[in-house]
């Protein structure tokens, strides 16, 4: 029996640092997939998983069997939680006295997913990221590859979307698309990181490549040029962040 069937629809996605018990955070970011994917079922979801039941799920939910820490990940997919959800969660089963619980998004920041520095294992994981923005991507990753052909290999580029849908940042649909889980990953610019730097080097260099090999006719290339004091170098931090 479905424990979650008798609650009105949940159209706002929770926030797991509100939640003082696991199992009803559970049990409403289960009413909220419903709510919000008209596919999403607990049988068909745990179809392709291999440490769970729609029994098993029943039972935790009814408090009548605990979740285990070696059951976390698999829950984690079928709930559809992000990186730091899951590690959160993962934290909150084991029981530790110190968990530190992902920031809410709110405001201008409800798109963002706050993380680490760990996205930019490689430099690339960015832009495959930012590549499942288009529909036509979401539908057919291996398109990823021949869109990104002139700066990775294919292999590169499937290690890539293994990666961001091994640590959060892309999930899979129950229409079989590939979607972004949150449109924006930020980590802190304060924080010195080599793998920042990379990135931010990588970067430059694509968009100086792309001035030779990319005619003035396929592409916008501008350069604005900001006087600033230390007053409005604040104001404009601000507006960034």
């Amino acid at each position: 029996m479905d424990t979650t069937s008798s609650k009105p629809p949940l159209l706002t996605r929770p926030a797991i640092e509100s939640f003082d018990d696991p199992v009803e955070f559970m049990a409403d970011m289960i009413r909220y997939r419903k709510a919000s994917d008209a596919n999403f079922s607990v049988v068909q979801a745990t179809k392709d998983l291999r440490r769970i039941s729609p029994a098993l799920v029943s039972l935790v939910l009814k408090k009548k069997r605990k979740l285990t820490l070696d059951r976390v990940d698999e829950f984690a997919k079928l709930l559809g939680l992000s990186a730091p959800e899951r590690h959160f969660l993962k934290e909150w089963i084991g029981g530790s006295t110190e968990v530190v619980a992902p920031k809410s998004a709110s405001g201008d920041r409800r798109n963002r997913k706050e993380v680490s520095t760990h996205i930019l294992k490689d430099w690339l994981n960015v832009y495959v990221k930012d590549l499942f923005q288009f529909e036509e991507i979401q539908k057919s990753p291996q398109l990823a590859e021949k869109v990104l052909v002139h700066i990775a290999t294919p292999k590169r580029v499937r290690a890539s979307v293994q990666f961001l849908l091994r640590e959060g940042y892309l999930r899979k649909t129950m229409d079989g698309r590939t979607v972004l889980e949150t449109e924006l990953a930020v980590a802190d610019p304060k924080i010195p990181s080599q793998k920042i730097r990379q990135f931010h080097k990588a970067s430059l260099a694509l968009a100086q490549k792309a001035i030779d090999r990319v005619p003035p006719s396929e592409r916008y290339a501008n350069s604005l040029v900001v006087p600033l004091n230390e007053a409005s170098y604040g104001e404009l931090v601000e507006l960034i962040s």
